[in-house]
């Protein structure tokens, strides 16, 4: 339907142009055409894109650029029908933007004008100055109300109808100093409230209208970099309680976001850094366990997602095979069984073959290398943790105890990755003192050992 009615857009811009308008007429485009501003989708296939973001990132540009050759026709229609207006022929200025709200109903101006190409065609043009002094007392009333968003408005339709009117012209500019003080206003209420997003909004806004004043771009500097710390401060909050909690990947999700509101933070680095390494070996853990009960569908599901976290690809791809020789093997045996069964059936039936159990040693992490924080809490399938302890047997300590120490462990954490190794240990120390079992803590003391020398 949109493609019917840009031609019948184009032809009334041909008849309009021929119509040799009043104004000056606009400058021809010297080199290409305007179908040039269309990109070429024969040539450009979707083909060649990498993936599904790609892809949707090309489309996504590819309609801005329909939307863009779409406005710019229907400003040229616009100036073609206001052209019309201005020479009386009042009907045909009136068809003409119809015929762009039909495709651009937002289109402000093209409203405006209909309604007034409709009003003169009623009345004639002696009416114009008394459609224009309605509209001032209008647009004053508004303004005597505090209503400065719908007064300003109004001077829009007069400006449409006359785009000189230099008393129109004159109120737009006080109106739109009063719109950005109160904008600035609201601004500073917000931020005496600490509310800093919407403080910016107000501020933005003001900033539209006053774009050279440098105290308004300054304080918005200043409360970019509040409402940073702010949210920085909150997220890594939440990180930490999904770390305390066992939330691994959701801690680590809450860093890369912080990563992308303050990149550089090189606490936030050493963070992301030991918690891979912690889910890598939690998942390289579990994939023992499960293989150690012959799931071992389960197993390589937890060795691959090791991988993906940074454990040891060769090493991963080593226990992965084995764990698909297992399951390979396992089923070559219940085969053999079931043949064997079904040959002896008149005789008396077997006791059913069970598989040994077969175990993987653990030597170290999946990631090769010790660094605190890394427990013996392996990950469920969801990403979060099963609590174990030493040696895959529960530690006996009380909840409460466990979590004091738990706690104990991230603050010693956080000292350790501010460097600050003296307070990371005897934090550390209160940790194992908590619960003997906690192993964190233990890895922990070690490090500060290798670092400090201090036992």
């Amino acid at each position: 339907m949109k493609k019917h009615l840009l031609l019948v857009l184009a032809v009334f811009a041909a008849a309009a142009v021929s119509a040799a308008p009043l104004r000056q007429p606009n400058p021809i485009r010297q080199h290409g055409k305007e179908e040039g501003m269309m990109l070429d989708l024969n040539k450009i296939t979707l083909g060649t894109l990498n993936d599904v973001e790609e892809k949707k990132q090309y489309l996504s540009t590819v309609q801005l650029e329909k939307q863009r050759i779409q406005n710019y026709l229907l400003r040229q229609v616009y100036e073609n029908a206001y052209t019309l207006y201005r020479r009386g022929d009042y009907q045909r200025a009136q068809e003409m933007a119809q015929t762009i709200l039909s495709i651009d109903p937002n289109f402000t101006q093209a409203s405006t004008l209909a309604k007034q190409a409709s009003h003169m065609g009623a009345y004639g043009t002696t009416s114009e100055a008394e459609v224009i002094e309605a509209k001032f007392q209008e647009a004053n009333r508004m303004y005597d109300s505090g209503r400065l968003v719908e007064a300003n408005e109004k001077l829009d339709e007069i400006l449409t109808i006359q785009p000189y009117n230099s008393k129109a012209l004159s109120w737009k500019k006080r109106i739109d100093q009063d719109i950005a003080q109160e904008y600035s206003r609201r601004g500073n209420v917000a931020y005496d409230e600490q509310d800093y997003q919407r403080a910016l909004d107000n501020w933005y806004n003001a900033l539209l209208i006053r774009k050279d004043d440098p105290a308004l771009v300054n304080k918005i500097a200043q409360t970019e970099n509040l409402l940073r710390k702010q949210q920085v401060k909150d997220a890594m909050e939440e990180a930490m309680n999904y770390y305390n909690q066992g939330r691994f990947t959701e801690s680590y999700a809450v860093f890369e976001r912080i990563t992308k509101i303050q990149p550089g933070d090189t606490r936030v680095q050493k963070y992301m850094s030991q918690l891979k390494d912690e889910i890598a070996q939690s998942y390289f853990t579990a994939g023992n366990n499960s293989f150690n009960i012959q799931k071992y569908d389960s197993a390589i599901s937890y060795w691959t997602n090791a991988k993906k976290w940074g454990a040891d690809a060769a090493y991963m791809d080593r226990l992965i095979k084995k764990a698909r020789d297992a399951k390979e093997a396992a089923l070559r045996r219940k085969q053999e069984a079931a043949r064997k069964a079904a040959e002896s059936a008149e005789q008396p039936e077997e006791e059913p073959i069970e598989d040994p159990l077969e175990t993987v040693t653990i030597e170290g992490d999946a990631t090769g290398q010790l660094q605190p924080g890394t427990s013996g809490a392996v990950l469920g399938p969801d990403g979060n943790t099963v609590t174990q302890g030493i040696g895959g047997a529960a530690t006996r300590v009380s909840a409460e105890a466990s979590a004091a120490s738990r706690q104990k462990y991230i603050e010693g954490l956080d000292a350790f990755n501010q460097d600050d190794y003296e307070r990371a240990r005897e934090a550390w120390i209160v940790a194992k003192q908590l619960d003997p079992g906690n192993t964190d803590a233990d890895m922990g003391l070690r490090k500060v050992e290798e670092l400090t020398g201090i036992r």
